[in-house]
């Protein structure tokens, strides 16, 4: 009996260390060169998978000029609809195509057949919710478009020429898509049964 409880005990001592080797080489320490934290009292947790810096800089950047392009679309909108009747500021197409830059230009064609303008400024709340960079890149940008200030007038006499019941700020969706190397505007749609 002895014996057995020699080879038993022999068996899990090596089991023991086998673990202990297994487990030992899994934990991860940083490396000497990295710097550490100044005070002792501060617990350091052990470091978690996270993806790669210059992954999330790439992302960071390309949602900033996602933004900044949505944002020259919107100034260009905005000073289009305030003087329909004036060239297209260049703006407009370095920041819309397709369907977002038609969509301009129909709408101030009409805003002047009407002798109407939009005047002031709407309030923007744009985010990214979705991009991917993989070729070609592409963005979706959701905004709370505040139009308390943005207003259609009559030309003619100054008075509004908003609907009764419309709606002062509206939930959009764009499509950003990265073309010759710059982010545009490629669709912009207002879902007017939806208030934000």
């Amino acid at each position: 009996m002895r014996r057995r409880s020699a080879v038993e005990r022999l068996a899990v001592i090596a089991t023991v260390a086998a673990l202990a080797t297994a487990l030992g080489s899994c934990t991860t320490e940083p490396p000497a060169t990295e710097a550490t934290p100044s005070s002792p009292s501060v617990v350091t947790p052990e470091p978690t998978p996270t993806p790669s810096p210059t992954v999330d800089a790439e992302v960071a950047a390309a949602e900033q000029a996602v933004l900044d392009a949505y944002n020259g679309y919107w100034r260009a909108k905005v000073a289009t609809f305030a003087r329909p009747a004036d060239p297209e500021p260049p703006e407009l197409s370095q920041y819309a195509i397709d369907v977002a830059y038609t969509d301009v230009k129909a709408n101030a064609f009409a805003l002047q057949s009407d002798g109407v303008a939009i005047v002031g400024e709407p309030v923007l709340r744009p985010t990214v919710s979705a991009i991917d960079l993989a070729d070609p890149g592409t963005a979706t940008i959701v905004d709370c478009v505040d139009v308390s200030d943005w207003q259609p007038m009559f030309q003619a006499t100054g008075e509004s020429a908003a609907a009764p019941d419309q709606a002062r700020r509206v939930l959009s969706t764009s499509t950003a898509f990265l073309s010759e190397g710059r982010w545009v505007i490629r669709t912009y749609e207002v879902d007017r049964g939806t208030q934000c």
